[in-house]
């Protein structure tokens, strides 16, 4: 094996427990390995902090996938992670079940295989590979995914990571490829054309706050940015009256209005094919008021560099949002950008909301569910950030 040795300076993170080994952080590098070979990873002293895959174009060159130093980095310690997520889901979190058989089997480095992430939607599975390293070995691990998640497909999602020398469209690694996915989550049944699956399919992230929304929405509900409409169905089958979902896919509507029919929720939920940023001034100056405003935008800082206008964005629509919501009603506003930290995006939703001459009264904090799971020392992997805000 090759390997890497850390400046002096940049130990203590790794040593704390964060898997990613950054370009800026390396001292040297002996053996010359090649992209998707495993590295041991030293500090300056050369004492073990553990073993990744290399990946020299990356600016995280190595992520660990192991610490033990006896354990041999090869396709036995992948399946031996992956049958160890297979476990936690079925006897931990008890999926999948009689309500929900779609859920997350692999979250990367929160199962300790940094660049696989696998969703499961009832008899297929779908992983997608973004590093070298666990690109190198996807025939194998592909065979084990069918095998631990007792699927009969496996698809290979779409991904361009161009520094990771990756480049998939959409394949079939094993069996038949489906129309679509098909799958239930908390008894709602969904079928979703591959033509419209964002990432892996869906949104299995958001499960546990589209449960607690359910539990909390009344009366008329705004559902913005809503894709499918996973939340505005959530809340249909709660104590409301009328649900509008918002989205500017055409096929996500009608996706999502053959769910909500499907589901015995049609003549409840109505979808639109609006732009939001035009749409949501237009309902406040029409003076529209709902119960339930629910705001979850897809992704408004991919990096660091984006993060001044994300969170100007933020603030806008929040001003929006929380001028829709009746007094007393409920704004539920989400952020699935990993580069804004939770305080930051706290913040711009308090500017967003005093902007419209409103108080936020926190009622809930929401993230992803525990079938997400991230290191205690990886905050980059706690991205998804749910507020329930009670509007004064």
């Amino acid at each position: 094996m090759g390997t890497v040795t850390l400046r002096s300076g940049h130990v203590q993170p790794v040593y704390a427990g964060h898997p990613w080994i950054y370009e800026q952080a390396i001292a040297r590098v002996d053996g010359a390995p090649a992209a998707g070979d495993p590295v041991r990873v030293i500090d300056p002293q050369s004492n073990y902090l553990g073993s990744g895959f290399w990946s020299p174009k990356s600016a995280i060159p190595v992520r660990l996938v192991t610490r033990a130093p006896e354990e041999r980095l090869d396709e036995a310690a992948l399946v031996r992670r992956l049958e160890r997520a297979a476990t936690f889901r079925r006897d931990t979190l008890r999926f999948p079940n009689d309500e929900t058989n779609g859920y997350r089997l692999v979250n990367a480095e929160g199962d300790s295989l940094p660049g696989l992430v696998v969703d499961v939607y009832g008899d297929v599975a779908v992983a997608q590979f973004r590093t070298a390293g666990m690109k190198r070995h996807e025939d194998a691990l592909a065979a084990q995914i069918a095998r631990v998640a007792h699927v009969k497909t496996v698809l290979g999602a779409a991904a361009s990571v161009s520094n990771e020398g990756i480049e998939d469209e959409h394949r079939v690694l094993r069996g038949n490829d489906p129309d679509g996915l098909s799958f239930r989550e908390r008894g709602l049944e969904w079928s979703i054309p591959r033509s419209v699956t964002q990432k892996t399919g869906y949104y299995f992230d958001q499960r546990e706050n589209r449960a607690h929304l359910e539990q909390l929405a009344t009366g008329r509900v705004l559902d913005v940015y809503s894709f499918v409409g996973g939340m505005g169905l959530a809340a249909a089958r709660g104590r409301t009256e009328h649900v509008t979902c918002v989205d500017s896919s055409a096929i996500a509507i009608a996706t999502g209005a053959a769910a909500a029919e499907h589901n015995g929720l049609g003549a409840k939920v109505r979808f639109e094919k609006q732009d939001a940023k035009k749409h949501l001034p237009e309902l406040v100056r029409r003076g529209e008021r709902y119960d339930v405003v629910v705001l979850d935008p897809p992704k408004l800082a991919p990096t660091k560099r984006h993060l001044d206008s994300a969170r100007r964005a933020y603030v806008q629509l929040n001003k929006l949002g929380a001028q829709l919501v009746s007094s007393g009603g409920l704004l539920v506003t989400c952020s699935c950008s990993a580069a804004i930290a939770p305080s930051d995006f706290v913040r711009a939703v308090n500017e967003g909301v005093r902007g419209a001459r409103r108080d936020g009264i926190l009622v809930a904090l929401g993230g992803q569910g525990p079938d997400h799971l991230t290191p205690l020392a990886f905050s980059e992997g706690r991205y998804l950030k749910t507020l329930f805000l009670r509007i004064e």
